[in-house]
């Protein structure tokens, strides 16, 4: 319970830092988030979902939980990336790790349906 409440505060600060346009403030309180869920922000990026999952099931405590966030961290990543194929391969991943949580939590989350469907929205534009 402890980490899913620093996790919820330091995704709170990113938003925090986003509205503000502190780009670089942003960056540096995800990198520390990643590391927050066990690993740095590059092995969360370069790892593909399905090992990810297996990660956090390794881990004590809700897994599925963990999945969110790490969805959560890579969308607010994909918000501030540049370069387009990272972003999309960002959002897409965030996609990917949100659609698991669904599919496998017992709860309904509008938020995270509302986020679909915006990923998607954004992931349709990058492929244009």
């Amino acid at each position: 319970m402890r980490l899913i409440q620093t996790l919820m505060d330091a995704i709170n600060r990113i938003v925090n830092n986003l509205d503000k346009d502190d780009i670089e403030g942003a960056k540096i309180q995800l990198s520390d988030s990643f590391r927050l869920l066990g690993n740095q922000k590059e092995y969360f990026h370069n790892t593909e979902c399905e090992e990810l999952i297996e990660f956090f099931k390794l881990k004590e405590g809700n897994y599925l939980k963990r999945v969110e966030f790490l969805a959560e961290l890579i969308y607010l990543d994909a918000t501030i990336e540049e370069d387009k194929t990272s972003k999309f391969e960002k959002f897409e991943k965030s996609k990917n790790l949100f659609q698991h949580y669904i599919e496998y939590s017992n709860e309904y989350s509008f938020d995270i349906n509302n986020k679909l469907i915006l990923i998607k929205s954004k992931l349709e534009k990058l492929k244009e």
